[in-house]
């Protein structure tokens, strides 16, 4: 991991790190609905 990783503590600091330290931090964790299961979500709303 860089040195500069605990720069990240510091608000408004910009730090760049590569894409392997960004995936090891969880920055590309998607935690967000499917297409799918949104539109499953409206379709059994509207069925109320």
């Amino acid at each position: 991991m860089s040195d500069n990783i605990l720069d990240l503590n510091i608000p408004g600091q910009v730090v760049d790190v590569s894409k392997e330290e960004a995936e090891e931090l969880g920055a590309f964790d998607e935690e967000a609905l499917s297409e799918e299961d949104a539109l499953q979500g409206v379709e059994d709303a509207q069925e109320k």
